[in-house]
């Protein structure tokens, strides 16, 4: 790891995500130290600073927080997004998105913003492989086909805004695994905002999100969130499948996305990278 100056950094949002990438990030040796945090729910946000050892303050606006730091983590929601982008890149200050739905569906607003500012917005794999293998294949052409397949625990779909009646009732009766969505990728992040990030994800390595066929399943017998992509194009065909555990702290999410942004936090701070 290189001696990297010291980075304020501002989490905006936190939920179980924020909390547990915070409480991980203050173990390691990092140069980027937790000075704010922002949630429209306070008390969550003073929670998790009486948490840390460093006790970072908890503002109450998002201006404040942007003000405060280097650089930025959201990990609040889909529909935050938007307005955390617009407040960071003017100021110079990159953002890490966890919420990579909120991206997708506002992804030209934001390059735009990127580009005007010349500040960079990072979208952390989270609990997919293969995007380094995606991004490669598109300098050899266009993909012809993208798909998706997401499977989880049905526990890791409880309070979806997107279930219908039945299958808020199947979730609790089911023997035998069973489709939510089968669909593009903005319905899918419309009807299941916390549990597809990965499908936007993907979408947005690809190059072209109206190819990719997104498909959500539930299956009672799960142990894992598995996500397997497909992709053809004039490269060839790849397959990856990733069984990731479910995050203790949220079913909804894998522990490997908390991971990742772990990771591209390291990359951030090393002179040597791997990857595309």
């Amino acid at each position: 790891m290189s001696q990297a100056r010291p980075r304020r950094l501002g989490i905006i949002g936190c939920g179980a995500i924020g909390s547990t990438v915070a409480r991980l990030l203050e173990k390691r040796r990092s140069s980027f130290r937790i000075t704010s945090l922002f949630d429209l729910a306070p008390g969550q946000a003073s929670r998790l600073s009486q948490s840390l050892k460093n006790r970072p303050r908890v503002f109450e606006k998002l201006s404040d927080v942007i003000s405060h730091s280097d650089f930025i983590l959201e990990a609040a929601s889909v529909k935050a997004v938007p307005a955390v982008i617009r407040a960071a890149l003017p100021r110079k200050k990159p953002v890490m998105v966890m919420s990579t739905g909120g991206f997708l569906f506002h992804q030209k607003e934001i390059t735009r913003l990127a580009n005007r500012y010349r500040t960079k917005v990072y979208l952390p794999s989270g609990a997919l492989a293969g995007l380094d293998g995606i991004r490669a294949a598109r300098q050899q052409g266009t993909l012809t086909q993208l798909e998706i397949l997401s499977t989880k625990p049905p526990k890791g779909f409880r309070g979806a805004p997107g279930l219908t009646p039945a299958q808020k009732r199947a979730l609790d009766q089911a023997q035998k695994p069973f489709y939510l969505y089968r669909g593009d990728v903005w319905g899918a992040i419309e009807r299941f905002p916390a549990n597809v990030n990965v499908s936007a994800t993907l979408a947005v390595a690809s190059g072209k999100p109206e190819l990719l066929k997104v498909k959500i399943m539930a299956d009672p017998k799960a142990r894992f969130n598995q996500h397997q992509i497909r992709a053809v194009g004039p490269f060839g065909e790849m397959t990856a499948v990733t069984r990731n555990r479910p995050s203790a702290e949220n079913p909804k999410t894998s522990a490997l996305a908390i991971q990742a942004a772990l990771a591209l936090f390291e990359r951030l701070e090393n002179f040597v990278e791997v990857g595309n």
